[in-house]
């Protein structure tokens, strides 16, 4: 089955085709027994052949880390985790990611931990 690429940019990386975007969401958050929507962003990045999908949170100012959510079968970084905690980078404290951090983001998805 084909993926829709409507709202979605193009990337290239080692010969194999990507589509991202970035999407935001309003999750309820409890703040002193009240809830609070708060929104988050997050980067979607989704192979051609659908075998790899992830969500990348896009990191606030002061975060020490982030989160990375896997939701296709391949992911040599950590095959089987569904979620991981990602350090920050230099490049993640744009609001709108550029096709660069994308692909070093693929890079870092489809590295090998002993690799």
């Amino acid at each position: 089955m084909a993926v829709s690429k409507k709202g979605f940019r193009k990337v290239n990386y080692k010969g194999r085709q990507y589509l991202w975007t970035v999407r935001e969401s309003k999750e309820k958050v409890p703040n002193g027994g009240f809830v609070q929507p708060e929104s988050e962003r997050f980067l979607h990045i989704i192979s051609s052949n659908k075998s790899l999908i992830v969500r990348y949170r896009m990191p606030k100012d002061g975060d020490e880390f982030t989160y990375l959510y896997n939701e296709g079968p391949d992911f040599p970084r950590a095959a089987g985790e569904k979620r991981l905690e990602v350090p920050r980078w230099r490049h993640d404290s744009k609001r709108y990611p550029t096709q660069d951090f994308v692909r070093r983001l693929i890079d870092w998805c489809m590295t090998p931990v002993n690799g």
